[in-house]
């Protein structure tokens, strides 16, 4: 015991040391991948554009739910267009490079516009971002009106998104994240996520029905007396409901017990 404690600042110095060589690590790896996406972003972009224009398989946007459409970066040329689509919100997963439409444009024709920079190619949003898009999107489509979620190509960032949401919703969707990828790819074929963005997607989808079962478990924990409970008992306010803890109805009644023989020993007197 006495070896393991003398041993002990050593060892944590050492936790330390390869942590913060992780760090390291994955601070190198995030800036090589964005020296790269910067290079590669105009040559792709234009790749994208010369498939479009020769493959009308290629389009720059499909939709994948009644009020969901998902698609490539949009020029400020295919604003007007998004708004004849009714599309009334718009998600831009892309970095500051990449976005070619400011928000002021969005705004000048009634769209919200919602940014979250995501880093190209093998990064995801953070749950609190894909939290955001999620309730982003369900709002527009609760009031009939259509998300347009983009990245660079419409592959990988804005995908999943758009997964998370079909997931999040399971009392309407019933999917799984496998069921969602399919589903997406058989509306546009190309999509194809990171591990990193496959791994968000199912961990997302764990969260949510956590959330939801402890949401639930929390709800069952009140129980409804009427006055037909009190039955026999004098309150001041016999015609009231009472909303109370499960584990406290005896105590309630006593509670009510002990308020009537005190009015009526004040009456008494």
């Amino acid at each position: 015991m006495i070896l393991f404690l003398l041993l002990l600042p050593d060892v944590v110095k050492a936790m330390e040391y390869n942590f913060r060589r992780q760090i390291v690590a994955v601070d190198a790896k995030r800036a090589l991948v964005g020296a790269g996406a910067r290079i590669l972003f105009y040559p792709t972009l234009l790749y994208n554009v010369f498939r479009n224009k020769i493959q009308s398989e290629f389009r720059w946007w499909d939709q994948v739910d009644q009020f969901l459409l998902l698609g490539a970066v949009p020029f400020p040329k295919d604003v007007p267009r998004l708004k004849q689509l009714d599309v009334g919100g718009v998600i831009t997963l892309n970095e500051p490079y990449e976005t070619l439409v400011p928000t002021s444009l969005y705004r000048a024709h009634g769209i919200d516009h919602l940014v979250i920079p995501t880093r190209d190619y093998l990064f995801a949003p953070s749950f609190v971002d894909i939290d955001r898009a999620v309730n982003f999107i369900h709002k527009n489509a609760s009031h009939g009106r259509t998300t347009y979620v983009h990245c660079k190509a419409g592959r990988g960032r804005s995908t999943t998104i758009v997964l998370c949401y079909l997931v999040a919703l399971v009392e309407y969707k019933h999917m799984t994240p496998a069921s969602a990828l399919e589903y997406v790819r058989s509306r546009r074929p190309r999509v194809l996520l990171a591990p990193s963005q496959w791994k968000a997607v199912q961990e997302y989808k764990q969260w949510r029905l956590a959330a939801s079962s402890s949401s639930r478990s929390s709800s069952g924990d009140a129980v409804l007396i009427t006055k037909a409970d009190l039955e026999g008992y004098h309150t001041p306010s016999s015609s009231q409901l009472a909303l109370i803890p499960r584990s406290r109805p005896m105590i309630a009644k006593l509670s009510c017990l002990f308020a009537s023989l005190k009015v009526s020993s004040v009456t008494s007197a």
